[in-house]
């Protein structure tokens, strides 16, 4: 089948673009044919189609809001383009005129591209699928998050409840044009015409289904692990715990600095990630106040290296504080046979299952010191939780199995569409 495949990011980097790369990959080794569509951006990287790309809300090279000189005109570009780009629809439905799709197959479309594109499709008379592995569609502010806290008021009161706290870059403005976008797209009912949402965790579905989304449109598919899966028993161990990602409020780093704190054990916590918003220097500044000498910030790691820092660790920890749907972390610690102590919240208890790993109280660093000072002191156990995640990894969320039923589903909407 022919796939139209729009993701507002076509270049690596980021859990949803590195999925949507493997994606296309495995798709194409089975014959079918996918279609790119997105914002032409500088780091884009196909070009097949580009003529029907959609020019970037400012300029090429601002691909996030972070990078981008948010004057007031800019200001009113993005709340247009976030709200409904005609610039958008036309050119999608020109793409699906010169390329006959079969069915649509949407994910990461807001702000940069907006859901004009589901209006394309539908005038078009192609079938809508959208993946959904954050909570855009629910939260101003992204995460649930407020003040570094879970905070599920926009679910529960409406989405202007965000304007009280500035949710989004601590900026009344910045939230303002969200709050009006979000609500522009629920009087437009512009969500009404996906035909399926695809969600990577079933805590996912559930907080869409409590958002008042059709429980009977949403279907829960675990997302795929796209790498080499290492075979057989944990690599060598060196002595130290690792934590990559992102360095950001919401991942709670600063939780699993205070738990080593009270760990007793001779080992290191490596820490590997690019910053955010300044995090790092913070939490470089909490390892001074609680006195530890054996925390080290790697910064971002390339591919191999980190790959190397995951296979010779003991375990990995994913301290998240806010609802992470189904962190890749998780799955590429699991592929180097690896355990994980994770918070339980959000759709990190979904990954941990089989004994893969431990699962402790989010924001809870005395919780997180005993987790892993079981997993310290007991290796045998350690080593056995390895086994069970790589096992898990293989098996559970191999890309064949997403694969067959992801196309599965594609064809019973094509049927349907068809009549």
């Amino acid at each position: 089948m022919k796939l139209l495949v729009a993701h507002k990011y076509f270049y690596r980097g980021g859990g949803t673009a590195t999925y949507v790369f493997a994606l296309v990959e495995e798709l194409e080794a089975r014959g079918h044919q996918c279609v790119p569509f997105t914002v032409a951006y500088q780091q884009t990287e196909v070009d097949s189609y580009s003529e029907y790309f959609v020019s970037p809300p400012l300029g090429a090279e601002q691909t996030h809001l972070n990078d981008m000189t948010l004057s007031p005109w800019a200001m009113l570009k993005l709340l247009g383009r976030a709200t409904y780009s005609f610039e958008a629809r036309t050119k999608a439905m020109r793409l699906i005129d010169a390329t006959k799709p079969d069915i649509a197959y949407l994910q990461n479309i807001y702000n940069y591209m907006s859901p004009s594109i589901i209006d394309a499709c539908r005038k078009r008379g192609l079938p809508v699928v959208m993946r959904v592995p954050d909570f855009n569609l629910m939260c101003a502010e992204l995460h649930f998050l407020c003040n570094g806290r879970v905070c599920t008021e926009c679910l529960e009161h409406g989405y202007k409840r965000a304007l009280r706290y500035r949710c989004l870059k601590g900026s009344l403005a910045a939230t303002a044009a969200r709050v009006a976008s979000m609500y522009v797209h629920k009087w437009l009912h512009i969500y009404d015409k996906v035909d399926l949402f695809i969600t990577p965790s079933s805590f996912q579905r559930e907080m869409m289904i409590s958002g008042g989304y059709d429980a009977d449109k949403i279907v829960h598919l675990p997302s795929f692990y796209p790498g080499q899966v290492d075979s057989g028993e944990q690599s060598a161990e060196d002595d130290y715990i690792l934590y990559f990602g992102r360095l950001a409020p919401e991942k709670g780093i600063d939780t699993l600095i205070r738990a080593m704190a009270m760990v007793n054990n001779d080992v290191r916590l490596v820490i590997a990630g690019a910053d955010v918003d300044g995090t790092r220097a913070s939490l470089e500044q909490l390892v001074e106040d609680v006195a530890l000498n054996n925390v080290e910030f790697v910064g971002f790691q390339e591919r191999s290296a980190l790959d190397e820092l995951i296979r010779r660790c003991l375990f990995t920890v994913m301290p998240s504080r806010c609802y992470d749907n189904c962190p890749m972390g998780t799955l590429e610690s699991f592929a180097y046979n690896k355990p994980v102590v994770g918070s339980n919240i959000g759709g990190i208890p979904e990954q941990i299952a089989d004994g893969c790993g431990l699962l402790f109280e989010p924001d809870n660093p005395q919780d997180l010191a005993k987790q892993m000072q079981l997993l310290l002191d007991r290796p045998e156990l350690r080593r056995q939780m390895g086994r069970a995640a790589g096992e898990r990894v293989a098996t559970h969320y191999a890309p064949k199995a997403h694969c067959d039923r992801l196309l599965n589903l594609f064809r019973e909407l094509i049927e349907v569409s068809h009549g």
